[in-house]
């Protein structure tokens, strides 16, 4: 197959990497938007954080756990998710610098992206895909608007009055995506919320970096 052009590998990158993008930017703009949309899931938990963590291979948990009260233990595995979906980016990245043809182009664009390191995630957090899913788009709702506004906006150059209406809508959503939360697990979160935010938004960032479309 004819190698594609530098050019065109790198408008494919935008689009296959859009989404990621997109996503992230719909974190900041819930975070700081009266129309909130994400919900939590409605459970209540037993406190689990004694119990040992999975090492990355091991067998996952059955697709009836996807629907489970979050837990404690739920964020430390979220965060080894996203340490595993990082590094696949990263692979994806070095195999499209060494790509050859159109082919291995395109291939290591689609290994790169949301979908496609999903698996990755879920297998270093030792549960199944339908858990991991929920456990990373609830999480990753609550830190958007738990961690330092500063962290998804600029907001230097924004009048106080409305930094102080986007806080306030961004506590709102907050009210709303925590409701079905066990205390502990909030609170767990809430004490955590910037670094995970930041390495939230790093995976977000490395895709694009990876594809040359965030230099």
């Amino acid at each position: 197959m004819q190698t594609l052009s530098a050019p065109t590998v790198r408008a494919v990158a935008v689009a296959v990497l859009a989404g990621a993008l997109a996503a992230g930017c719909r974190h900041d703009a819930n975070a700081g938007a009266a129309d909130t949309t994400t919900t939590a899931s409605a459970a209540t938990t037993t406190d689990s954080a004694t119990a040992a963590a999975p090492a990355p291979n091991a067998p996952t948990a059955s697709a009836a756990d996807a629907q489970a009260p979050l837990a404690v233990d739920d964020i430390d595995r979220w965060k080894r998710g996203m340490d595993a979906e990082l590094q696949a980016v990263k692979d994806a990245g070095a195999k499209l610098h060494e790509a050859r043809t159109g082919t291995d182009s395109l291939n290591a664009l689609a290994a790169m992206n949301e979908t496609a390191t999903h698996s990755a995630g879920a297998r270093a957090a030792g549960v199944d895909e339908a858990r991991y899913q929920q456990i990373r788009t609830t999480f990753s709702g609550i830190v958007g608007r738990m961690a330092p506004i500063e962290q998804g906006m600029d907001t230097s150059q924004m009048p106080a009055t409305a930094v102080e209406a986007l806080k306030k809508s961004r506590e709102q959503g907050l009210a709303q995506a925590t409701a079905g939360l066990a205390p502990a697990v909030v609170e767990a979160l809430r004490t955590r919320a910037a670094e995970l935010r930041k390495q939230d938004l790093a995976l977000t960032g490395e895709r694009l970096k990876a594809a040359g479309a965030g230099q």
